[in-house]
């Protein structure tokens, strides 16, 4: 059942020091400046934000000095940088008048484009800014902040907008950046800082600032964002921290999560349900269409994708040929779906993932449905190897499968043949032109309409990722250049090579008995009980 809403709680931020309420959490100023200065109602992933990234300390003082946002694309990110800008250039520039004079008070939005970040800027000023008949009188300013506005100028091509008491609010592009004192940074795009020249400029500049904060929204990134990888690494080892400076919230599906799994879509989409036309139906059907799923990925689920990746299955025509296993609110199954038909061979398939230091094997089966397509599962799927032959050995007590297709050469896999054989399974050699035909017979079946599978997040990712190289002019699954695990997928392929290809020849007919001893007699000879020597021929 596809979800109506959004989830507000993030997959994974850090967790507060105390009780969050008015007295020990900004944010609720925040929250009520935004509905009682500015007419902004804010959505509930964004109070979220807001409550638990501005928890104070015991002195009063934020408890984060840094902190990174992490959401999909179109949940509202501007709108709360630009409700957060508004209230620190009003309310916080004039907070500590002897520790951080309001004129010292200079608020830094930057971006990899200056458009991106002018965006909360230009909100800001509407909000603030005077009436400007050359510009338009803005429809939702409010007149008791313009009263406290000098009009935005322009300085040697920048712009700014200033308050009476000398608070700045000035967009810049990261390379702008560098260099301004600032005692609130706002930053966008983190994920195309792809190296650390800008950033670690940029990130210094209020460090001796009195009560800073840096504030730092994305989506994922790619292998080429070191930036927000490192960021990131460091955020997530403090979630548990009570001394950590970064605050992290990242709303974000399981790196494991399909495309087609409609909780990853709510996970990552907190305003799905809430904002006009955001539906997660809506955001699945535009992943479905989108010729770079990679893209898809990274600004609607969340997800980091280490390369930019040209799948080589097509993913409409993959999730096309799911067939999955469907139950109601009840858990009452509604539809099994793919099923192997009784009585029908089936061939375990299985390869193995290296990432570093770290092993995970899949196993997949493929039979025969009862339409006679192709079923394909994935069924087991754990770091290591050892576990692997017990485990076929139970599949295999269960289901009577004795075929097991794997690469027996030039890969991790191919250290669990000779185990496989000793525990008396027939290895289906998965080499030579076997090894180059195998990608390409998944890719015609699917195309052919003659497989099923049944929608399983990993398999699904696996399809959705992985890449080929050529071998000898033909495709063979590329597994370090791939961005995800692609194992799940190759198992499957290999037991569907398997299933068609290596059919066992029937068993012989065992040999007749041969027929039961007759007694003969004769009367032609005499008896032969003993010997006559003296007629023997020698």
């Amino acid at each position: 059942m596809t979800p109506e809403h959004g989830i507000t709680e993030p997959r994974v931020w850090t967790k507060p020091l105390v009780e969050l309420t008015p007295a020990t959490s900004r944010g609720f100023d925040v929250i009520k400046f935004a509905r009682e200065d500015l007419g902004v109602r804010l959505l509930p992933w964004q109070e979220w934000l807001l409550i638990h990234m501005l928890e104070l300390d015991s002195f009063g003082l934020l408890r984060f000095r840094k902190a990174l946002v992490i959401v999909g694309r179109q949940n509202g990110k501007t709108a709360v940088a630009a409700v957060l800008a508004a209230y620190w250039l009003y309310v916080d520039a004039g907070r500590w008048p002897e520790q951080l004079p309001e004129q010292d008070f200079i608020i830094v939005g930057a971006a990899q484009k200056l458009d991106v970040a002018m965006k909360p800027w230009k909100q800001v000023r509407r909000w603030g800014g005077p009436d400007d008949d050359k510009l338009g009188i803005a429809h939702d300013r409010r007149p008791e902040l313009q009263a406290l506005t000098y009009p935005p100028r322009t300085v040697n091509g920048d712009v700014d907008i200033r308050t009476h008491g000398g608070g700045m609010y000035m967009p810049r592009t990261f390379e702008g950046a560098r260099g301004h004192s600032a005692a609130r940074l706002l930053l966008d795009e983190l994920r195309q800082q792809y190296d650390y020249e800008g950033w670690s400029a940029i990130e210094k500049s209020a460090n001796a600032m009195f009560d800073s904060l840096l504030v730092a929204f994305s989506n994922a990134g790619t292998s080429r964002s070191i930036v927000l990888r490192d960021v990131r690494d460091i955020a997530t080892e403090g979630v548990d921290d009570p001394d950590t400076e970064w605050f992290l919230a990242e709303w974000s599906a399981d790196p494991k999560a399909s495309l087609y799994d409609p909780a990853a879509f709510a996970q990552a989409n907190p305003s799905a349900g809430h904002l006009p036309g955001m539906t997660i139906a809506g955001l699945m059907r535009t992943a479905a269409k989108a010729k770079n799923k990679s893209v898809e990925r990274i600004e609607v689920l969340g997800q980091w994708v280490t390369s930019l990746v040209v799948p080589f299955l097509d993913s409409e025509e993959w999730q096309a040929s799911a067939d999955p296993h469907l139950a109601d609110e009840d858990g009452d199954v509604e539809s099994p779906g793919s099923t192997v038909a009784d009585g029908s061979r089936m061939v375990m398939g299985i390869d193995v993932h290296r990432e570093k230091r770290i092993t995970r094997t899949s196993i997949g089966v493929a039979g025969y449905r009862v339409d006679g397509r192709a079923h394909l599962e994935v069924i087991a799927q754990r770091t290591g190897m050892s576990w692997v032959v017990n485990h076929a050995k139970a599949v295999r007590a269960k289901t009577g499968i004795t075929q097991v297709a794997l690469q027996t050469k030039g890969c991790d896999a191919a250290d669990l043949v000779a185990p496989l054989k000793e525990a008396g399974f027939e290895v289906v050699d998965i080499s030579g032109t076997t090894l180059l035909l195998a990608a390409g017979r998944l890719r015609d079946r699917v195309r052919e309409d003659k497989v099923r599978h049944r929608g399983q997040g990993p398999l699904d990712l696996a399809a959705d990722n992985a890449t080929t190289r050529s071998l000898g002019g033909l495709p063979v699954w590329d597994r370090d250049a791939s961005p995800v695990d692609i194992a799940p997928v190759i198992a499957v392929n290999y037991a569907l090579v398997g299933l068609e290809s290596f059919v066992p020849p029937p068993p012989k007919e065992p040999a007749p008995p041969p027929p039961a001893a007759q007694i003969i007699t004769r009367d032609d000879v005499g008896s032969t009980a003993e010997a006559n020597l003296a007629v023997a021929a020698f």
